[in-house]
């Protein structure tokens, strides 16, 4: 099957049989079936908008929070790094507000903030992925999360139409959104504050070293694999008071650094990676009667699967 007919006007190359593990921070999965890059909104647009109803669709943002599955995915992954990687800025009611497309690193605005002077982003510089990422899911860390500083976003529905939501509509809580099965992020407006450079560089560092110190950055992850419940302890120490620090299936791996990451120690399948997450989700709930959700999407021959509310 090819999907040239279709996307005629669109200058991108749709690429087929893409490999995807080295794409995803877990370095675990399979090909896609075709893998987009379109050069802009318009082109977006069209790939998104025309695409059969019957083949699953998906954007691939910096690869982190995903798990591919081995056998890859039959649908179009559409890539937005290479070229909805823009920032900008500009002043509304005497503040500045950040623009940012979906494809911009997280680690991009944290920095990109810090250099303009402008606090509240700090929070972004040790998150891995991609903006457009970190808003589906309501990123946070280190007391921050997007829903603190999103003023509105860009929006492409399932047809290729754009509509722009101010945050509230897009009712952000904890690593979750309501954005419609279908529609995607496209770029954002963030509302910072003015701070001192030297300050926030100094906040930001440490929130760094804090990281290189609690997470085992040296192996494939796709970082935090569990939500925190809403009530009770987190969820590492849950999996760490259930016995499951270093718990392994093949090359998947709970972490002994942190047990809420569960790592690649080099040649872990999907399949290593899925068995290990059951084992943990089963030993949690014997020992504490907790059932922990999945904060990863799982992208396989059943299409993308979200993460679980």
């Amino acid at each position: 099957m090819t999907l040239a007919p279709l996307f005629a006007g669109v200058k991108s190359r749709i690429l087929e049989h893409v490999p995807l593990n080295n794409r995803t921070t877990w370095r675990i999965g399979g090909t896609a079936r075709w893998l987009a890059t379109p050069s802009n909104r318009e082109e977006l647009a069209q790939i998104w908008g025309k695409l059969p109803a019957d083949i699953p669709r998906f954007i691939l943002g910096g690869g982190s929070n995903i798990l591919v599955e081995d056998c890859g995915f039959s649908g179009v992954a559409v890539d937005l790094r290479q070229q909805f990687n823009k920032i900008g800025q500009y002043r509304k009611d005497g503040e500045t507000v950040i623009t940012a497309e979906a494809g911009v690193s997280t680690s991009s605005l944290a920095h990109y903030a810090r250099q303009k002077g402008l606090t509240g982003a700090e929070f972004l510089g040790g998150i891995p992925g991609t903006i457009g990422g970190a808003v589906r899911m309501n990123a946070g860390a280190n007391g921050g999360d997007i829903a603190s500083i999103l003023l509105d976003a860009q929006l492409l529905d399932q047809d290729g139409e754009l509509h722009v939501w101010p945050a509230k509509k897009l009712g952000l809580s904890y690593r979750q959104s309501k954005l419609p099965k279908g529609w995607i992020f496209i770029k954002g407006s963030f509302k910072l504050k003015e701070g001192d450079t030297s300050i926030i560089r100094e906040r930001m560092r440490e929130f760094n070293q804090q990281r290189r110190k609690s997470q085992p950055l040296n192996f494939p992850s796709a970082g935090s694999t569990f939500k925190n419940p809403a009530e009770g302890p987190a969820a590492w120490k849950l999996i760490h008071e259930a016995g499951l620090r270093g718990a392994r299936v093949g090359d998947a791996q709970v972490s002994e650094k942190h047990s809420n990451f569960l790592i690649n120690l080099g040649q872990a399948k999907s399949c290593d990676m899925l068995s290990l997450i059951d084992h943990v989700r089963e030993q949690v709930v014997k020992n504490s009667g907790t059932t922990l959700n999945l904060e990863v999407a799982i992208l396989g021959n059943r299409g993308f699967r979200p993460a679980e509310v």
